[in-house]
């Protein structure tokens, strides 16, 4: 094939031009602004297509002499015909002409490909950026129908899903060599914080969640995702009382506050690190998130929050692998304790009652004084003295149960004199962002691969100030270090040598 000439790269380019600038003035006075701005748009695509074939055709097909060395010293002669390569922009797709360097029977050499990086596949890495900021979001089907409708660009679904599930190979690393955001962007508390979220799995997947079923027993169909969060915060300490009316009557609580003139002095969090998986170990995601807070504090010197809610699989494993900091500090999200508060005050006074209501308050503010002991006594004296129906006893033991469980977990006065956070909502925030919006919803259902590429892209693209942006400068550099090297693997040969 020919390779790709200057002077006919510039001349598509300026007929590109003249053809937009033609269409501004011939519409300018019949257009509305965005039907104008819709018909400019469209015909740029041809100049940067125009400009792109400049850019290679100024770079040559990478002929670097007659012949060319290998590393293990055969010696590979330049072909006389150029190899032509599909390069699919953002802008179109076009072929590019490659010198190669061969023998019969040994792979060619393109010492192109490794001058201007070129991809694996023949998409290029823009495009394949734009495709995953696209999928992230929307299902594959209407993230592939997006090129079409923006950049009259024919991607098949099937190769959304593919550049998807191969973009986060380099996750991991991106995040051990991300610097570290500013030391006045971060607070003086460090909180890590995990919980799960359930994701719809294709039949082929739900069938291996669990394999033998009990009597009575329906069959799974979610998996669930882990979700951590490692972030910073800003001491804040709250009163008490101020705290459950806010948790229980919010109106009440933002009435008093405007006629005081005040604000809520919730701790704010500060560069959120976001990660879900369905495929890692809890402890595999917990270590993850351990590696963020190691980096942001290597030596420990942060007071360290773990914040969980009820379930005790994650409190047996989460304190044990945080214990080398020197201050750590475990609370249960309060907001478990008034779910199971209101849990209560419903069996006793009825749903939705103002008796309930002030109940809840009333215990809350309690819990939160650090007399826990003293509201569970309260509730075994109404089980014990008290004649009560069968339901309303079983939800009192439940409700006991758990802050007997918990009791551990629930110095709060002790949290709240030191400014700590006592709400999960950062890590049920990120279930919702990262997992429930792009992986729930009618007809979707996923492939455990397909789910836990998104997964990662959504972290990345919710962590920090969205950091799927700069993964994919790494990203790029990383495949070029795997498919080319750190040195070329070859060296020129000014004159050809005779092959023995």
């Amino acid at each position: 094939m020919d390779a790709l000439d200057v002077e006919t790269s510039i001349a598509e380019g300026e007929q590109a031009l003249k053809a937009l600038l033609m269409f501004a003035r011939e519409t300018a006075g019949t257009l509305e602004a965005h039907e104008a701005e819709k018909g400019i748009f469209k015909r740029l695509l041809p100049i940067g297509l125009a400009a792109m074939k400049l850019s290679f055709a100024q770079r040559g097909t990478g002929d670097v002499g007659p012949a060319v060395t290998r590393a293990d010293g055969m010696l590979l002669p330049r072909e006389q015909t150029l190899r032509g390569r599909d390069y699919f922009s953002i802008f179109g797709k076009f072929k590019v002409a490659r010198t190669c360097y061969r023998t019969a029977g040994e792979p060619g050499i393109f010492p192109l490909d490794a001058q201007v990086n070129l991809p694996e596949r023949c998409y290029s890495y823009f495009l394949q950026e734009w495709m995953t900021v696209f999928a992230v979001e929307h299902p594959f089907k209407e993230s592939a129908g997006f090129f079409g409708q923006l950049f009259d660009l024919e991607v098949a679904e099937s190769m959304v899903m593919e550049v998807a599930k191969e973009a986060p190979q380099d996750y991991e690393d991106f995040y051990a060599q991300r610097p570290l955001s500013p030391a006045d962007t971060e607070g003086e508390i460090l909180v890590v914080s995990f919980d799960g979220k359930g994701v719809p799995m294709i039949k082929a997947e739900a069938v291996k969640l669990k394999a033998k079923l009990g009597t009575g027993e329906k069959r799974q169909r979610k998996k669930e995702a882990l979700v951590g969060v490692s972030y910073t915060v800003d001491p804040k300490p709250r009163a008490p009382e101020a705290l459950a009316e806010l948790l229980v009557d919010p109106e009440a609580a933002r009435a008093r506050r405007q006629r005081a003139g005040t604000r809520d002095e919730a701790p704010r969090a500060q560069q959120v690190r976001r990660v879900a998986s369905l495929v890692r170990t809890k402890q595999e995601v917990m270590k993850l998130i351990k590696a963020d807070a190691e980096r942001r504090d290597p030596q420990h010197r942060k007071p360290l929050v773990i914040l969980l809610d009820g379930a005790l699989g994650l409190w047996r494993l989460a304190p044990q692998l945080f214990k080398p900091w020197k201050r750590v500090t475990c609370v249960l999200d309060i907001m478990h304790v008034v779910g199971y508060l209101w849990a209560a005050a419903n069996a006793l006074f009825g749903e939705a009652s103002k008796a309930g209501q002030h109940w809840v308050q009333h215990k809350l503010t309690e819990i939160l004084s650090g007399r826990v002991g003293y509201v569970i006594g309260g509730l075994r004296q109404i089980l014990t003295k008290q004649r009560l129906r069968q339901s309303v006893r079983q939800t009192l033991a439940k409700v006991i149960t758990f802050l007997h469980n918990h009791r551990r977990w629930m110095k709060y006065d002790q949290y709240l004199a030191m400014g700590l956070p006592v709400g999960t909502g950062v890590v049920e925030s990120a279930c919702g962002s990262v997992v429930k919006h792009r992986m729930e919803g009618e007809g979707k259902r996923w492939s455990l691969a397909g789910a836990e590429a998104i997964l990662a892209l959504r972290s990345l693209k919710k962590s920090h100030d969205n950091d799927l942006r700069d993964y994919w400068r790494f990203h790029a550099r990383q495949v070029r270090l795997r498919l080319y090297g750190r040195r070329a693997k070859y060296r020129p040969t000014e004159r050809l040598k005779r092959v023995a």
